[in-house]
């Protein structure tokens, strides 16, 4: 690989961590993460706790972390922290799978490689991700799904060590648990692969302690009190209309947003078909690009629709975009690897690619400067409007302006009726007791 290669690639990878960097700076609380304050201010861990459990679902390993760690709420910059300490957990797991990987396949690549190749992994997951706002930055929900994330990389790093010990179990043992009580599409998805590899690599003990421990995390959440009390009510949808909700799901998450996700993916991908072109030893016999790239599809369309057919079922309507985030992490590992193994497969030089580098970087240097300009005037906006909240003196009711666009910032915006539940959750979380409408002009 040429060096000016190399070195595109490393910026891109920066470009990349400067945006999460900013973004992280301007990230605000939303929604659910008032009324959990708010919470904490007349109850205490246990009793929060133990509400979420019996009343309203049963995601025990996240619950936990979600109600300890917005005890410190009031600490300077504690949302940029806390995404900090998120990516920084995926971040070392991707790498670390990465580093057994090449040790694994005897690839010969250097740490500052290894490195450089983990921040492209998170950017091609992040561009992969539907609605990435309220999967990586909304507190509420990324210690559920990006936390699961990062624990299923962690957890597979163990597969591709050929000298197990202790500590590998022990992680492997945390990871499992973590995502069998926290998010189920992931679980089951987890649960398929670890069969696939008791059957395709005789990994029985790994694989089987992983199942055992995701089937009792998860049955702790599913036969939760509070589970049960959700599914009584939320709506129980007929085979047709089952089919039909999962089948327009599966489309709207494939195609809907084809244009900001997956095509930028595949672009940030393009350093790891280089990378690939640098392995000169042929590392899957008979590799058929055409072949692999159909299978992939299908794999990827199945995964996709068993992902939404979970949720659906479970909900009784279309489900949220977040809850994609299992099959998104399939897409993303399916896109690495074929633009990997493509790569070691175009072994003759191709000089055109540099210029998809070079496109790759002015594009994230514009995608900087627009979303930090976004983010800043969003942040701003917020804290000046949950400041006139608190030093309102109408007596009646507050009137609050709309906010602007927040870009992956997830919006804490409410609505023009005091009794939603957005309102009602920044009410309580700012600590007033007028009711407060959202007004337009």
């Amino acid at each position: 690989m040429k060096f000016k290669w190399t070195y595109l690639i490393a910026f891109q990878a920066i470009l990349f961590v400067v945006f999460l960097l900013i973004t992280f700076y301007f990230n605000r609380f939303a929604a659910d993460d008032y009324y959990f304050i708010g919470e904490l201010k007349t109850s205490s861990f246990k009793e929060i706790y133990s509400q979420l459990y019996y009343e309203w679902h049963g995601r025990w390993t996240s619950n936990f972390l979600l109600v300890y760690f917005l005890k410190f709420h009031q600490a300077p910059m504690f949302l940029m922290i806390y995404n900090l300490l998120s990516v920084g957990l995926l971040y070392i797991g991707v790498t670390r799978l990465l580093n057994s990987i090449n040790n694994y396949y005897h690839l010969n690549l250097s740490k500052k490689l290894q490195l450089i190749y983990g921040a492209i992994s998170i950017s091609v997951l992040f561009f992969c991700t539907i609605s990435a706002n309220d999967t990586w930055l909304w507190y509420t929900s990324s210690i559920v799904y990006l936390w699961s994330t990062a624990a299923f990389f962690w957890g597979m790093q163990l597969f591709f060590t050929e000298k197990k010990n202790f500590f590998g179990y022990l992680i492997l043992g945390v990871s499992t648990i973590y995502i069998g009580g926290s998010n189920e599409p992931l679980t089951l998805l987890t649960i398929l692969l670890l069969l696939y590899l008791i059957f395709k690599r005789k990994e029985i003990t790994v694989s089987g302690l992983g199942i055992i421990l995701l089937s009792a995390s998860f049955l702790i959440n599913y036969l939760s009190p509070g589970t049960l009390n959700r599914d009584e009510i939320t709506p129980h949808l007929g085979f047709i209309d089952l089919v039909l909700y999962t089948g327009y799901s599966s489309v709207k998450f494939l195609l809907f947003s084809i244009y900001k996700t997956f095509i930028p993916a595949l672009f940030l991908g393009v350093p790891f078909y280089l990378l690939g072109k640098r392995i000169n030893t042929p590392l899957v016999k008979n590799f058929k690009p055409i072949k692999e790239l159909v299978w992939g599809n299908v794999i990827i369309i199945g995964a996709v629709f068993l992902n939404q057919l979970i949720v659906v079922y479970a909900l009784g309507a279309l489900s949220p975009d977040r809850s994609g985030m299992a099959s998104t992490i399939l897409i993303a590992i399916i896109v690495i690897r074929y633009l990997f193994l493509l790569g070691n497969y175009h072994q003759e030089k191709n000089a055109k690619l540099k210029y998809v580098l070079v496109l790759n970087v002015l594009a994230l240097i514009v995608f900087n400067l627009y979303f930090a300009h976004i983010h800043s005037i969003y942040s701003k906006v917020v804290d000046g409007r949950n400041g006139y909240i608190l030093i309102c003196k109408s007596p009646l009711i507050i009137k609050v302006d709309p906010l602007p666009f927040s870009g992956y910032i997830y919006s804490a915006e409410i609505t023009d009726n005091p009794d939603h539940f957005k309102n009602q959750h920044l009410k309580k979380g700012l600590g007033v007791n007028k009711d407060i409408v959202l007004v337009y002009y």
